[in-house]
């Protein structure tokens, strides 16, 4: 009977399981390297990715996991100044709040080699999240996935990418020694709220409490 209930109480507390949601910087601002070549603004304002998300909305895991970039330069990616092997950029995510992760679209033919993140409530006091990550050394010239990277949820504002070992590829055809970025994406994690039984739990709960009961009645009769 004890089994009936736990059973009952999984069922009952199910809905309040829920991912984290995928948001965006609302800006950005490069530390060294730059001004470097495009815009920053387009490695955090969906520009590349085939199919776009809703900031604060859409769920991270189902979009993140699976979302492609564009291989092609314009408009949809940055590098840092040309000759440079490693860049730091820091994105202003617009208020403190929890964030478990962030997805990296490392770009295809400058890919960033080494990697750490950092954060921040304030822009001015930095702590580690993660440290000497290898993104993926996508193929030159073909639509790209991202790297995610997740650490225990966390109170921030700001992420940190601290950049080295660029390029991570050199082909022949690629004349730029550089960091690119494609896009940036963060996790944010579920608010704490209070679980609430749905009506099947409910039910489950209920009958699971009756039937113990009648059983104790048969036993002191």
């Amino acid at each position: 009977m004890k089994n009936t209930i736990a059973a009952a109480l999984s069922v009952a507390l199910m809905s309040a399981a829920q991912a984290g949601t995928i948001v965006s910087a609302v800006d950005a601002t490069i530390l060294s390297g730059g001004p470097g070549i495009g815009d920053i603004a387009d490695t955090y304002n969906l520009f590349g990715l085939y199919e776009d998300y809703v900031s604060g909305v859409t769920d991270f895991d189902s979009y993140a996991f699976s979302a492609l970039h564009d291989f092609e330069y314009e408009g949809q990616e940055w590098f840092s100044n040309q000759g440079t092997t490693a860049s730091v950029v820091s994105y202003d995510l617009g208020k403190v709040q929890n964030v478990q992760g962030m997805a990296f679209w490392n770009e295809d033919g400058a890919g960033v080699g080494k990697l750490n993140l950092l954060g921040s409530t304030d822009g001015t006091n930095w702590f580690g999240l993660l440290g000497n990550l290898s993104p993926t050394d996508n193929t030159y010239e073909a639509n790209y996935k991202a790297n995610i990277y997740n650490w225990q949820s966390v109170a921030l504002r700001y992420v940190k990418l601290e950049m080295s070992g660029c390029p991570q590829t050199q082909p022949a055809s690629n004349i730029l020694t550089v960091c690119g970025i494609g896009e940036v994406a963060f996790n944010a994690a579920p608010t704490t709220a209070v679980p609430e039984l749905n009506p099947i739990g409910m039910g489950a709960l209920g009958l699971g409490l009756m039937a113990l009961g009648l059983r104790r009645r048969r036993h002191q009769g």
